[in-house]
């Protein structure tokens, strides 16, 4: 008896709509493959676009379908009725996904990122992953305040957080916002930084000058979902300031609108700048490592942190990045970066100005990008989490036989 292997549930919730979420979640499933020999992994998923992935990564993987009776359930857990209903033992309020787990005998749970179905777990432990706080580092933004956006991510971490056998953060500011602003234990919080995506190692040589209409001599880019946040108008501020320079720069934005784009091609009409702005959507993974490779700088003037994963693709492909002059950001890039005031475009307007003059610069830049990048690869990933695996496995002797 006890010679079967521990079994790991993995959620991949959403899509590729997700953007830097989605392509996050994919890293670490190629980075858990490495722990197939030892542990058993069944992926959960609610896309059937997300399966045929998985396929191609060879994981064994179930569809999950949302249904309104779970969302009546997953109300009823969150109510102050809660502990009541849990003392009636004829009330079932086991949700659908936990029955899959059961009928997979599945041991341990990993959501890949934070996800309200852990809050609907009766009967498994599970590793919970915190992206940001950023509703607590900038609560005026409105994507994590308005329509009680705010509340609904507190309830979420103040509850979800407490209960995980495991939390996975991006880095050491993260993991000192989780333990300083939830009370969690230290030991719980394990640090996982963000690798570049896998898209990057499309390398199509394609034309995206051409390809997107792009006439000036040089361009930036920044890929980006449209919130807020993400501060698309301090771009345009600086566009603005070197077009009365007589300067002209392109800066081409990619991402879904989040209910910001209007408001960010308005802004760029009043500025005088709407035909130095080039709006390309979500643009195919193919297309990704020339828009990196082409540009004269990836500019990443996000509010958001403390890590993203933008900055760690353009050191691979060797493309100069400018990023905030914020804590935990700047730490994330070391020297490897021109620092920005967000206060204060000129400064952004100053760097682009010196890269477009100085080949010496951009190539300074590129190296130390690189050498940054070596120095966050340095990080053992797959040995943090087979670590966390190998702890819960120990405990869960005490209660199951394998």
């Amino acid at each position: 008896m006890g010679s079967k292997k521990m079994k790991i549930g993995v959620v991949f919730d959403g899509d590729l709509q997700v953007g830097g979420g989605f392509q996050y979640q994919k890293t670490i499933l190629n980075l858990i493959k490495n722990l197939k020999d030892k542990y058993e992994f069944v992926v959960f998923t609610f896309s059937p676009e997300n399966e045929k992935y998985l396929r191609t990564i060879e994981f064994k993987t179930i569809i999950l379908k949302r249904k309104i009776l779970d969302e009546i359930k997953r109300l009823t857990l969150r109510l102050d009725i809660f502990s009541f209903l849990l003392l009636l033992p004829k009330v079932n309020l086991v949700c659908d996904f936990e029955k899959h787990l059961e009928q997979e005998n599945i041991d341990l749970v990993y959501f890949l990122q934070p996800s309200g179905l852990a809050l609907d777990l009766l009967k498994h432990n599970y590793i919970i992953t915190v992206w940001d706080l950023c509703h607590r580092d900038y609560p005026e933004f409105p994507e994590v305040n308005f329509n009680r956006e705010f509340e609904r991510r507190e309830f979420f971490y103040t509850r979800a957080l407490k209960k995980a056998v495991a939390i996975i953060s991006d880095s050491e500011t993260g993991k000192n916002n989780i333990i300083r602003r939830y009370g969690i234990d230290p030991n719980r919080v394990y640090v996982l930084p963000f690798l570049p995506s896998t898209n990057i190692c499309t390398k199509n040589d394609i034309n995206v000058k051409e390809k997107y209409g792009i006439t000036t001599e040089y361009y930036i880019y920044y890929p980006a979902q449209f919130w807020a946040h993400k501060n698309h108008v301090y771009i345009i501020d600086s566009i603005a300031l070197l077009k009365n320079k007589g300067i002209y720069l392109t800066a081409v934005f990619s991402g879904s609108d989040k209910g910001n784009l209007n408001h960010v091609l308005e802004y760029a009409k009043k500025k005088g700048v709407i035909d130095l702005i080039k709006y390309i959507g979500f643009v195919p993974e193919e297309d990704i490592y020339s828009l990196y490779k082409n540009a004269l700088a990836l500019v990443m003037p996000t509010y958001f942190g403390p890590t993203n994963i933008p900055p760690l693709e353009a050191f691979a492909i060797g493309t100069p990045v400018i990023y905030p002059d914020l804590p935990g950001l700047k730490e994330q890039v070391g020297d490897a970066a021109l620092l920005v005031d967000l206060k204060n475009p000129k400064i952004l307007a100053t760097h682009l100005e010196n890269l477009m003059n100085s080949e010496k610069l951009r190539q300074e830049l590129i190296e130390k990008g690189k050498k940054r990048l070596v120095e966050i690869n340095s990080v053992d990933r797959v040995s943090v989490l087979e670590s966390i695996f190998l702890d819960y496995e120990v405990k869960m002797k005490c209660w199951k036989i394998k």
